[in-house]
C-alpha cells in the first residue's frame, strides 16, 4: 500500500513488542517460497464480512490513509505512492490519488494486496482492531515495516469516504478522479491547485476546492452520486455551472 503524507489525529502507532504478542509466531518465522506468500497459523479465523466497509489507517509517519474493502474481494486505498502535495497546491494524477488491490482472510484478519507491491494486513490484537504493513519485496513472514491502529468508520462518513470519477462541468472534458479522506479533506486530477474541504450538509455532501470551485454529491438514495458544479465567483445559491452531472464510485 502507498504510503503519502495525509493529516489524521489518530493514536500513535502500536509497541513493535504489542505487535509481536498479537502478531501469530508463524507469520514471523515462516519464508516465502516462490509462487506462496506464507499465512500465520490458522486458529478461529473472524467472519470476514465483519471487515467489509471502510477504514482508517495510519502509515510508518502516523498520516492518515483510507481503504474500502469491498464484497468479492476488491480493495482501493485513498492515497498514492507519490503522496498529496502540502494543501493540495499541485494537480494530482491518478496513480497518486488511489491504489487498487484484492483482499483475502489471513489469520486472525484480512491482508489486502495491492498493485504496487506493498500489503496491508488488519486484524483482531490484543488491544483489539490494528494494523500491519510490508512494503514491497519484503517477505510477508518477517516483522512489519510499519504497524498502527486500525478504525472503521461507520454511519454518513463511511459512506462517504472513497475514490470517485467525476464528470465535470465542462462537456468537453473527460471525467477526473477524486478522493475524500476521513479527515475531510478531499483532492481532485483536474485543477492545478488540487486540494479542498468536504463536508455533509444532510443527504449532500458539499466540497469546496482550493481553486474557487464548488462541488456538490447527494448521497440520497434517490439520487445517488447525483453532481453540481459551481465555478469561481458564481452565486452558490443561482443556477450550477455545467447543469447536472452524475459521478460513479471507483471500485
Amino acid at each position: 500500500m502507498p504510503r503519502s503524507p495525509l493529516n489524521l489525529l489518530l493514536a500513535a502507532p502500536l509497541g513493535l513488542a504489542t505487535l509481536a504478542l498479537a502478531m501469530p509466531t508463524a507469520a514471523f518465522a515462516q519464508t516465502e517460497t516462490k509462487g506462496q506468500s506464507p499465512a500465520p497459523q490458522k486458529a478461529a479465523e473472524p467472519d470476514t464480512r465483519s471487515f467489509i466497509g471502510t477504514w482508517a489507517l495510519t502509515d510508518n509517519r502516523n498520516n492518515l490513509f483510507n481503504v474500502r474493502l469491498f464484497p468479492g474481494g476488491k480493495a482501493i486505498s485513498t492515497a498514492g505512492s507519490e503522496g498529496a502535495p502540502a494543501a493540495g497546491a499541485s494537480r494530482l494524477s491518478p496513480n497518486e490519488m488511489r491504489e487498487l488491490g484484492r483482499w483475502q482472510a489471513w489469520g486472525n484478519g484480512v491482508r489486502i494486496d495491492y498493485g504496487d507491491g506493498w500489503t496491508d494486513w488488519i486484524y483482531v490484537g490484543p488491544e483489539g482492531l490494528s494494523h500491519a504493513a510490508w512494503q514491497p519485496g519484503q517477505s510477508r513472514g518477517s516483522v512489519p515495516f510499519n504497524f498502527g491502529p486500525a478504525v472503521k468508520l461507520s454511519g454518513a462518513e463511511a459512506q462517504v469516504v472513497g475514490v470517485y470519477s467525476f464528470p465535470p462541468a465542462q462537456s468537453e472534458l473527460k471525467p477526473y478522479i477524486a478522493t475524500l479522506l476521513s479527515n475531510g479533506q478531499a483532492f481532485n486530477a483536474i485543477d492545478n491547485r488540487a486540494g479542498g474541504v468536504w463536508t455533509l450538509n444532510g443527504s449532500t455532501v458539499v466540497i469546496d476546492w482550493i481553486s474557487g470551485w464548488r462541488t456538490t454529491m447527494s448521497i440520497d438514495p434517490a439520487t445517488p452520486l447525483r453532481l453540481r458544479h459551481w465555478e469561481p465567483g458564481a452565486d452558490r445559491n443561482g443556477p450550477e455551472t455545467g447543469g447536472i452531472r452524475q459521478g460513479r464510485r471507483i471500485e
